[in-house]
């Protein structure tokens, strides 16, 4: 039973999608995350989607737009995209068009000072940082997030 489930997973990587619905009357936006594991590493989709007629713009302090964390099955954080990283420190606006979908995609090699985390249940969460929402500060309480749980495969299974 093992083995099928192993073939199964190596032929169709483990989607989930996380998605959230933000703001009100037609200054709202979805935001998503979706982890899309692999053997060898997880890619995260980070998704913001504008519904509207309408163009809306995002205003962040850095270059950073998402924080992305992983927590295993107990909470303990295993992954922080930030770490080790440096961002450009100027105001950035991202602004979506009507009716379209802002798409980055950031990948984890599934590595924690240089070993490979066991398989198992994980939760990513991914938090948008932007400052201002069409030029309407957000407060720091407000946060945007978007959480899923997802699995990462054994290393190198057996098909």
């Amino acid at each position: 039973m093992r083995s099928i489930l192993c073939v199964i997973l190596f032929l169709f990587p483990f989607s989930l999608k996380g998605e959230a619905n933000y703001g009100e009357d037609n200054h709202s936006f979805q935001f998503s995350v979706t982890p899309i594991a692999g053997h060898e590493k997880v890619e995260f989709e980070i998704l913001i989607k504008n519904p509207w007629d309408h163009p809306i713009s995002f205003e962040f302090p850095t270059s950073q737009y998402v924080e992305i964390s992983v927590a295993d099955a107990s909470g303990h954080e295993v992954y922080r995209y930030s770490k080790g990283r440096f961002f450009l420190q100027a105001w950035q606006t991202l602004k979506i068009d009507p009716h379209q979908t802002f798409r980055k995609v950031e990948k984890w090699n599934y590595q924690v000072n240089g070993k490979r985390v066991p398989e198992g249940q994980y939760t990513v969460t991914a938090t948008l940082l932007p400052r201002k929402l069409n030029d309407q500060p957000l407060s720091n309480n407000q946060k945007l997030v978007s959480k899923v749980n997802f699995n990462i495969p054994a290393e190198n299974p057996e098909p």
